[in-house]
């Protein structure tokens, strides 16, 4: 049996978000804080090497990890 070569998921491609939205509760991705109700998000999906696509949310405008507060 011959062995097949193992899949690679593909890079996410950042300027390809479906459309701003609200998703509280869910987290940012890049500066990983929860998304409170009012805050506008871009949604977007990353393709798994197994499954389906993951859904990710990223704030509109986004503040840099460094900013934010903890």
């Amino acid at each position: 049996m011959a062995r097949t070569k193992k899949a690679v998921a593909p890079e996410y491609d950042r300027d390809a978000w479906e459309y701003v939205t609200y998703a509280p509760g869910h987290k940012c991705s890049a500066c990983m804080r929860t998304v409170k109700p009012l805050d506008p998000v871009l949604r977007g999906t990353i393709d798994r090497t197994s499954g389906a696509p993951a859904v990710i949310y990223r704030h509109d405008k986004c503040p840099t990890p460094d900013a934010v507060a903890t």
